[in-house]
């Protein structure tokens, strides 16, 4: 009902046609497919009922505005850091909190407080070593993006990550809160390092809807970083090594990693 709220806030009718259409491709979804998968289906039908792209595109512009407001005081907290690089991480974790495509993530203004409570939260930090140790050696970084909001975070880790060889990959085209190409001005990762599109709008990363170019660029990189719970359930049996860093959102990723809803997630997959 929110989705529909959303793309046809001042059209009953609409929404109700939006809720029938949601209901029809779910009945008749292939469920084996991960559910970032099955959302972007839902909402390509939605866009195509309505002829709305970005219903989010606002609020996207002002979650980052909002959390840009924050930066130069998180930067400060990163540079006086005793391990500047663990804080940066830790920040672009806690970043994974802002999201109004799922219920637990955060909406409201008190950004700051939540941010640093998160960034301050017990993390698993096993795999930091090989973390750091891979950033070391990697020459070519891949970072996968997730939402508005939270890529002003993740700027504070790209800078920590030595950037000239850091590649930000953002969505190709709108999907709930996750950045585009079109908000990346906003929040100066392109006045930093490279930044692609994966010309997909599913909300994670399903290699056939990815262009050639991203596809390239995941096989090639020495070292990927993978920002959110969509990139995990989409990622996760890649064969890749991978670092996720991310919130726990929903149920099922809670019953996949073990841990309570809204915990903060850091997790090494090695290759295969």
């Amino acid at each position: 009902m929110e989705a529909a709220k959303a793309y046809a806030p001042d059209d009953p009718e609409l929404q109700q046609e939006i809720l029938r259409t949601v209901l029809r491709i779910a009945a008749e979804g292939d469920y084996q497919k991960p559910p970032p998968e099955i959302s972007a289906e839902f909402f390509r039908a939605i866009v195509e009922l309505t002829g709305v792209a970005d219903p989010h595109a606002e609020a996207k512009q002002r979650s980052n505005e909002e959390v840009m407001k924050l930066l130069p005081e998180l930067r400060r907290e990163v540079e006086e850091s005793p391990r500047p690089l663990e804080t940066a991480m830790r920040m672009a974790i806690a970043g994974n909190i802002i999201d109004f495509g799922t219920p637990h993530g955060q909406k409201d203004n008190r950004l700051l407080d939540v941010i640093e409570h998160a960034a301050q939260a017990e993390i698993c930090m096993d795999s930091f070593a090989a973390f750091q140790q891979r950033a070391s050696d990697a020459k070519l970084i891949l970072y996968l993006a997730d939402n508005c909001g939270e890529a002003v975070l993740d700027r504070l880790l790209i800078e920590q990550l030595s950037s000239n060889k850091v590649v930000f990959a953002v969505r190709g085209k709108p999907i709930l809160n996750d950045i585009t190409p079109a908000e990346v001005p906003q929040v100066g990762i392109d006045q930093i390092c490279r930044v692609v599109d994966n010309g997909s709008d599913v909300p994670g990363t399903i290699f056939e809807q990815c262009s050639s170019q991203f596809r390239e660029l995941f096989d090639q990189a020495d070292m990927i970083i993978s920002k959110g719970q969509g990139n995990f359930e989409t990622l996760q049996d890649s064969g890749r090594e991978i670092f996720f860093l991310m919130k726990v959102k929903c149920a099922v990723v809670a019953e996949e990693t073990g841990l309570p809803l809204g915990s903060i997630f850091f997790q090494h997959v090695k290759s295969q």
